[in-house]
Formats: structure tokens, sequence, C-alpha cells
């Protein structure tokens, strides 16, 4: 076993600098691409436009700004699978995912361990900070996973209404 007690805080770079600009920081980041071809509009860009990687989710969260905006992906056609969801009044989202195979398989995604017992009928509303009002960043998390094919993380959940 390698003792590595001693180097601590002996990070040895090579080239020092005051400062790194975020293009060089970003560069050490992760660009992945989704496992399938996907594609997404808003209701500010009714255009269907290729998700190019999963960063780019965030932009188009970021792109709705005021309550009843709302946003979907999908798999190209025929669809077997998409996400959707709005812009809610208290600031956060609501994010509905699906499953298509003759019907729609719909489940509205909930934070807290009460997922479950959440109701995903479209009649319902989503209570103001309540367990199915995701921040941003929890939208973020779950599509990113989604669209990675590594199903919901852990926490997330939800009930599922059909159509058809």
């Amino acid at each position: 076993m390698i003792d590595t007690s001693q180097a601590v805080g002996l990070l040895d770079l090579h080239h020092l600098r005051e400062w790194y600009s975020a293009e060089e920081l970003n560069l050490l980041l992760e660009d992945p691409e989704p496992v399938e071809e996907m594609f997404w509009t808003t209701s500010e860009t009714p255009v269907w436009e290729e998700l190019e990687s999963i960063p780019q989710i965030a932009e188009v969260l970021h792109s709705l700004t005021e309550p009843g905006q709302t946003f979907t992906f999908q798999g190209e056609e025929p669809i077997n699978k998409y996400a959707q969801g709005a812009r809610l009044d208290d600031g956060n989202f609501m994010l509905e995912l699906a499953v298509v195979d003759g019907r729609a398989y719909n489940m509205r995604i909930t934070y807290g361990p009460d997922a479950d017992q959440m109701s995903s009928h479209p009649d319902d509303d989503v209570e103001r900070y309540g367990p199915q009002s995701l921040t941003l960043a929890q939208v973020y998390e779950v599509l990113a996973g989604w669209v990675s094919g590594r199903g919901l993380p852990a926490g997330y959940g939800g009930s599922i209404h059909i159509y058809g």
C-alpha cells in the first residue's frame, strides 16, 4: 500500500499561473452525448432541435424564465419515450417522464420517500415547493440520467398514469 498522507496539498503544477479561464476549465469537464438520438423543443422555440450533448439540457432549462413555459425531450420517430415539464410559479419545475408502447406510461417525478404515493394524474396540480416541485438542478440530474440510459437517480420516483 502506498502512503499518500505526506502528499496532501502538494499538487505540482509545471506551469504556475494565477488563474485559469473558464474556457480552459470547461475543457476539463466531461461533455457526454445521449445514448440515443434525442430532440428537444420549448414553448418559446417551437422548432425541434437535436440534443447535441447532455449539458445542453441545462441550457434548455435556463431558457425558461416565466411560469407556464414548457419543454419536451423525445427520441426520434417512432417515439418510445419522452420527457416534458414546465416552469412553475414558485420558480421550480414540474417534470414528467413517459415510456410509449402503444400506450403512454407517464410518471410525474417526485423527490422524497413518498414518491410512489404522489399523483401523476394530469388534473392534479403540483404543490408549491412540494416534492413534485423540482429545482433546475434536480430536473437536470434526472434528465441527464434519463438520456444517458441510467434511469432515475436515488431518491426520485413517482406513480404512473396510463394514457391510451
